[in-house]
């Protein structure tokens, strides 16, 4: 396998919009390459073999996916990493100790992997939260818990994590201690009360139709400076879903896509802080 060869294969699965089953991936290799089948196998083997990817069963289909058994970044600041693997992270990297469960938020979707480059934008680049004793985040329908950790490690003192996901519940909490964080991060297996504390932040990768439900509450339990980071969005329903939060006075202030998904942060205009008060 030529270093052409490798990066022509890591692209055509890094550049696809939905999984692609072994036979798949090879056709695609084969035909971008111009080369036999066979070398297109041999391709993948040495592929495997090198644990860059490894085969996943999904629906009683063979798939090949992106190898989350050694580290993985997933933006400039966060890698995905086991918790019995050593860190490879360099000055102001941090590690995610994820083990690979069978909960939402894997690494392996591009939400989840969206929903961290707007944790990376939110507290290294934008600078949008208060620089000094941010408030305590939420994090809607957390999962394996990925999107909780990274807001602890990336600055805030305490997250509260939430999903009614039994087996989301317990995972979590394996992967909160995984990276010493369970006093910061306690998971309920309840949805977010529709009052209590306010929130500095609040995530939620979830579908659009569940996002657009949970507005108002989002709304009520967010400080007046605080933002929202909104995952789970397709790319054509990005403008409604937007729409939707304009009505309790959240104005749109980034957005990334990846394979046809969006990631919204969202902050309150003055007038909706009134509105909501």
């Amino acid at each position: 396998m030529t270093p052409s060869d490798r990066d022509a294969a890591l692209a055509i699965l890094d550049n696809a919009d939905t999984c692609l089953t072994a036979r798949a991936f090879l056709r695609a290799i084969a035909r971008q390459r111009k080369i036999p089948f066979s070398r297109a196998k041999t391709i993948l083997k040495t592929l495997v073999d090198n644990q860059e990817l490894a085969y996943q069963d999904l629906f009683g289909s063979t798939c090949v996916m992106a190898n989350f058994q050694k580290p993985v970044r997933i933006t400039d600041h966060f890698f995905l990493i086991p918790p019995d693997i050593p860190s490879i992270a360099g000055p102001g990297e941090l590690d995610i100790r994820l083990a690979q469960g069978i909960s939402f938020g894997s690494g392996h979707h591009p939400t989840t992997r969206l929903g961290l480059a707007a944790i990376d934008h939110l507290f290294f680049t934008a600078g949008l939260l208060p620089a000094k004793n941010p408030g305590p985040g939420a994090d809607i329908g957390t999962g394996s818990g990925v999107l909780a950790i990274a807001l602890c490690l990336a600055g805030l003192n305490r997250c509260h994590a939430c999903d009614i996901d039994p087996n989301a519940v317990y995972e979590a909490r394996q992967n909160i201690a995984a990276n010493d964080l369970c006093s910061r991060i306690p998971v309920s297996g309840h949805p977010l009360p529709d009052t209590g504390p306010d929130f500095s932040i609040i995530c939620a990768n979830l579908r659009t139709p569940s996002l657009a439900e949970l507005a108002p509450v989002m709304g009520r339990r967010l400080m007046p400076e605080g933002v929202l980071i909104l995952s789970g969005i397709r790319e054509w329903e990005t403008r409604g879903l937007a729409a939707d939060f304009t009505r309790y006075g959240f104005i749109r202030i980034w957005e990334k896509t990846l394979k046809k998904w969006t990631v919204l942060i969202l902050t309150r205009t003055v007038a909706g802080c009134q509105a909501l008060s």
